[in-house]
């Protein structure tokens, strides 16, 4: 096989092989418009047929000559893709390089029971990172199921939660152009504040919206009561898969469940898109307990009856050993700081 960079007459194709939203050719633009320099690589057979793509992101570290790689959601790590990043992540002077592959690695039960589906990679020049980048545990759920079917699969408070939605008349449409992305990016600030937890700048979300509201990947759902918008999704479709990776709800009227019932209607608009899985974008693990950081997102995210499953996990492909020990001891404490600064506008 043989691994070449790609160039934009290789958009369609490259994309026709990409099953995630942010190893699309119009997420690595995207990622561009943030300072970022971004490889596309194809895979390619004995006869020239591009089998496997994937993309590699490089972000400057500010006022060095460094840079840190990340390859999110991406196929499987072999070889021929370590000695490729390997070569490309030395010219742009990286410490290391972030993998989390797109592979499932086991299934979870509600009991707990495993099935393994997937070995984790086992290359001696990839160590296990201290941090990851997507949750390695996400819901999935079965779109190829009818209505009834995914109603009895729900939690019953889920369900009676569908039902008092609807008693108060809460209404879903939705909106996506400019109007419904300036509500949902209110919302979703006032959340963000409200709950104390990191979120990207305003830029960051402004520039993703004008960068892919083109596309058809972006849905924006809003969920109102008495004419005012109670809660927002940004949802992403690509392919047969929907993805739910940013939400928001205002802390008022809470009484008559918005965000459930808007949860709700996003997995029946999967099923118009003739989407076969809904990806939840990440929670909790099997043991998550009540009081933990995001255990509330956990269980609002579990009531809907998905599979649970765990990714095969987060590896760096290390450059620079020495700049990644010191790397990883400023980067804690910089999130420290973070969270503390969360955590006083919240107050």
């Amino acid at each position: 096989m043989i691994t070449r960079i790609l160039t934009d007459k290789d958009k369609e194709k490259y994309d026709s092989l990409i099953v995630h939203p942010v190893q699309t050719w119009d997420w690595g633009d995207f990622q561009i418009t943030q300072g970022h320099t971004v490889y596309r690589f194809g895979v390619f057979d004995d006869n020239d047929k591009m089998i496997s793509a994937y993309s590699v992101s490089f972000h400057k570290i500010p006022k060095t000559k460094f840079s840190i790689g990340t390859s999110l959601r991406g196929p499987n790590i072999d070889d021929f893709m370590i000695e490729k990043i390997t070569e490309i992540a030395k010219k742009e002077n990286a410490i290391f390089v972030k993998f989390e592959p797109n592979i499932i690695h086991k299934n979870i039960d509600s009991f707990g029971n495993e099935t393994n589906l997937n070995p984790k990679p086992q290359f001696n020049h990839l160590k296990k990172s201290p941090k990851v980048a997507f949750y390695p545990f996400t819901y999935l759920v079965d779109l190829n199921k009818t209505e009834d079917q995914l109603l009895e699969s729900m939690h019953p408070k889920t369900r009676y939660n569908i039902r008092v939605a609807n008693r108060y008349g809460v209404e879903v449409k939705e909106q996506t152009d400019d109007k419904g992305f300036e509500i949902y990016l209110e919302l979703l600030f006032d959340t963000t504040k409200r709950q104390g937890f990191y979120l990207h700048s305003e830029k960051y979300h402004r520039d993703l919206w004008k960068k892919l509201k083109d596309t058809g990947m972006i849905h924006i759902m809003l969920s109102s009561y008495q004419n005012q918008v109670l809660s927002a999704f940004m949802i992403f479709n690509i392919k047969d898969k929907l993805f739910y990776p940013y939400g928001a709800s205002l802390d008022i009227n809470r009484q008559v469940m918005a965000p459930t019932l808007l949860m709700w209607e996003v997995i029946k608009l999967g099923q118009k898109l003739k989407c076969t899985t809904f990806d939840m974008w990440g929670c909790l693990g099997p043991h998550a307990k009540e009081g933990e950081n995001g255990y509330g997102f956990h269980r609002f995210k579990q009531g809907y009856g998905g599979q649970l499953v765990e990714y095969v996990g987060t590896y760096d492909l290390v450059i620079n050993p020495l700049l990644y020990q010191a790397y990883n001891s400023v980067d804690k404490i910089r999130w420290k700081i973070l969270r503390l600064k969360a955590s006083i506008l919240r107050k």
